[in-house]
């Protein structure tokens, strides 16, 4: 294969970002069952069916009653009332409160007709059989949980595009839902390139390291919902590259329908040196090249192409850039594919804890760990290359300080936007 020296302009990340969006479609919706919807994205907007209680019911163990009997309820001259019915959770009152009567209910039982009001177990004194004294009026709805107090039926419960967590699955239990539409988990490939690259567990020679990036970067997706397939390591040959990029590319007749991937990632080889192959492999696939470097403080040397739905990025091989281009290009795609009706992660203010040097023309992404506290901002310490860190700085970080072009330095004490790289 003759090697092209074609090149691109180095675009701005933001130019960047905006072809990785408009080529990141959502995928194809199916339907799942409860026992699988937990973190899946939703596909549609579900509203609430019906009120929840669907009925009033009591917030507490003790007697429902009418709160307008009570009125005359002193301390000096208690009230005394009757009960014949017993009513727990799961069960209604076979009959109604008529004037001075009551029913002895539970926590969560249907409220009986006529009552209006719940006097709680510890407020009564009992004065005979299944008869009972208050010493304080109640108001009307005391102790009672209205219908549709928690959820009233057409309120919007989970919106389009959004992870169901612990609490939805719950929301759709309640509701009596066993299954919904969401949108299908995107398919994801990695491969790392490179003759010096082993697998763990295998001997170095001489020259040789052992391949890590790729578990790593495997995880991230995993993590965002990707369904990940390792592609192993390919080395420094354009043929044996293809022919691995042909099983899961839509490249014609080699292609396998069921094998092929949404997001295809390969680690190493972007760049236009002697044993860089990848553009060339996707100009002889018949990809589209959308872009080859990026205006970034790591990262750069990432590549973006499409064949036909299929993206695929061309990170670099290093770990810390490599890390840096997963979050900040093939996350916004995973998301936009797997139907996020967001598709930025939290941001917040912080201060930086130092100075910080950059250079004008490119936009910063700098890992940073954040420290919280109660009576201040929180504070970030950037992990530059300059600090002695025991671990990578992507293992320490939990933010990610945004910092667009045009701005050569920031003082110490500078409020930056950070990325929140917790929990999604």
């Amino acid at each position: 294969m003759a090697k092209s020296r074609t090149s691109f302009e180095s675009i701005s990340y933001t130019e960047a970002l905006e072809k990785i969006l408009a080529r990141a479609l959502p995928l194809s919706t199916e339907t799942v069952g409860l026992d699988a919807v937990l973190h899946r994205i939703t596909a549609e907007a579900i509203p609430v069916s019906a009120d929840d209680p669907p009925a009033a019911k009591s917030a507490m163990d003790g007697f429902a009653l009418r709160s307008r009997d009570t009125a005359a309820a002193v301390p000096a001259k208690p009230m005394s009332f009757r009960y014949e019915e017993v009513v727990g959770a799961g069960h209604v009152a076979k009959g109604g409160v008529a004037g001075g009567g009551a029913v002895r209910i539970m926590t969560g039982a249907p409220m009986p007709p006529g009552a209006d009001a719940v006097v709680k177990q510890e407020d009564t004194r009992e004065n005979g059989p299944r008869q009972f004294t208050i010493a304080a009026p109640l108001h009307a709805g005391e102790n009672v949980v209205s219908a549709g107090a928690a959820m009233r039926a057409g309120q919007p419960m989970l919106p389009d595009g959004e992870p169901v967590g612990a609490q939805g699955l719950s929301l759709l239990a309640s509701q009596g839902i066993t299954a919904i539409q969401v949108r299908r988990r995107p398919r994801l490939a990695v491969l790392s390139l490179g003759d010096e690259l082993v697998e763990p567990g295998n001997p170095l020679q001489p020259g040789q390291l052992y391949v890590s990036n790729s578990y790593g970067l495997g995880a991230l997706a995993s993590g965002h919902g990707a369904e990940t397939r390792g592609l192993g390591i390919a080395p420094d040959d354009p043929e044996r590259i293809e022919a691995v990029l042909k099983n899961c590319l839509p490249a014609g007749d080699a292609a396998n329908p069921a094998e092929l991937c949404d997001i295809v990632v390969t680690l190493g080889g972007t760049l236009q040196g002697d044993f860089d192959f990848v553009a060339d492999v996707l100009e002889r696939l018949g990809a589209e090249l959308h872009f080859r470097r990026t205006r970034i403080n790591m990262g750069g040397s990432t590549l973006m192409a499409t064949l036909g739905r299929s993206m695929f990025f061309g990170l670099p091989g290093s770990p810390m850039p490599s890390w840096l281009a997963f979050e900040t290009m093939v996350r916004p795609a995973l998301w936009a594919m797997a139907g996020r009706a967001r598709i930025e992660r939290e941001m917040f203010p912080a201060r930086l804890s130092e100075a910080v040097r950059l250079n004008p023309d490119r936009t910063y992404f700098l890992p940073c760990r954040l420290e919280f506290s109660p009576d201040a901002p929180p504070s970030a310490q950037p992990l530059t290359k300059g600090m002695t860190l025991t671990l990578p700085p992507s293992l320490l970080a939990n933010g990610l300080i945004h910092w667009p072009d045009g701005q050569p330095s920031l003082p110490a004490g500078a409020e930056v936007p950070v990325e929140w790289l917790g929990d999604d």
